[in-house]
């Protein structure tokens, strides 16, 4: 989901509801969820989520460290199981608005979202807008890749081939456009002016969730699968893995401007930072979150999150964080 003011943040998906077809959550074990389903707790990953809440997570409990800092708001969008979010250089706002099978957008200034002229969309997720004001959505079930040109009422459908379940899409500074396949366990890439889609180089990865790329066109992936964070910096063919501990299924990613890296953790309902340069891990105070699923961050750093309770969450650049990690 990201890039940095010149470039953009890519977005990523969200909690399925009962009557959404989701991928298994392999990473809880069947004990986890006989316990749960023992506490009358309902709702499986590969079932859709529902009102109950999510397996094997958990309410986090840590504060911000200012509790006087301004908390999230939420953005005045009426949804139906919102998968990803996307902000422009210019602060527009964008919302796969999964169960509504449409793309919103919030311009900046407006309390009045806007219905975007995409057409034929079935479960869109993930989305990226990119430094020349082209935006981009996974059209999940449809199995493709949508852009819709800056300026332009016609959605073009782009080469990429064999998407089983795609999810995350982003965009690098030369128009470069990558894919997270979830299914196919790979990440895709197209290159700008080609009709030739290659693999990215990332290691064993499992359930690829979402995309971001930064100020210098380095490739992140939510590596959902795996519990954790991959960083292909450009120009090289050997990943890093970031030094997020405890992530329960990350399945959104996005970098801001000075290239530091958030990351939402599903299944502990939270918002994690790694700030540029270090291994500081900080939790960001998003109050009541419940199974965080689309992250951007938008030209002022301020943060904006899609939740399970069909919410886009803001959070203002100046808010205190919580250091977990150093």
């Amino acid at each position: 989901m990201d890039d940095d003011w010149e470039f953009e943040t890519p977005a990523k998906a969200k909690p399925p509801k009962a009557s959404r077809s989701r991928p298994t959550l392999t990473i809880a074990g069947a004990a986890a969820v006989v316990v749960i389903v023992a506490l009358g707790l309902v709702g499986y990953f590969a079932f859709g989520r529902t009102s109950s809440g999510i397996p094997g997570s958990t309410q986090s409990t840590a504060s911000s460290s200012a509790p006087s800092a301004p908390g999230p708001v939420v953005l005045p969008f009426t949804l139906a199981d919102p998968e990803g979010v996307e902000v422009d250089r210019a602060g527009n706002v964008y919302v796969a608005d999964s169960g509504g099978n449409r793309v919103l957008e919030l311009q900046a200034g407006s309390t009045t979202p806007i219905e975007l002229p995409f057409t034929g969309l079935n479960r869109p997720a993930g989305l990226a807008a990119d430094t020349k004001g082209n935006l981009y959505v996974v059209d999940q079930k449809n199995k493709r890749v949508l852009e819709l040109p800056a300026g332009a009422k016609t959605q073009i459908e782009l080469p990429f081939a064999g998407l089983t379940e795609p999810h995350g899409v982003t965009a690098d500074s030369v128009g470069d456009v990558y894919v997270a396949d979830f299914k196919n366990n790979q990440v895709l890439e197209l290159p700008v002016g080609t009709a030739v889609q290659v693999v990215v180089p990332f290691t064993d990865l499992n359930q690829p969730y979402d995309l971001a790329v930064d100020s210098t066109d380095g490739v992140y992936v939510a590596d959902a699968g795996n519990n954790r964070v991959q960083k292909l910096p450009a120009g090289t063919t050997n990943p890093e893995i970031l030094p997020f501990t405890g992530l329960n299924f990350p399945n959104s990613v996005a970098v801001d401007r000075s290239n530091s890296v958030y990351v939402t953790d599903l299944n502990n309902n939270r918002v994690l930072r790694l700030t540029v340069g270090s291994n500081t891990v900080s939790l960001l105070p998003f109050g009541d979150l419940f199974a965080p699923y689309g992250i951007a961050v938008g030209p002022q750093d301020d943060v904006y999150v899609v939740d399970f309770h069909n919410r886009v969450l803001k959070l203002a650049a100046g808010y205190q964080p919580t250091v977990l990690t150093h």
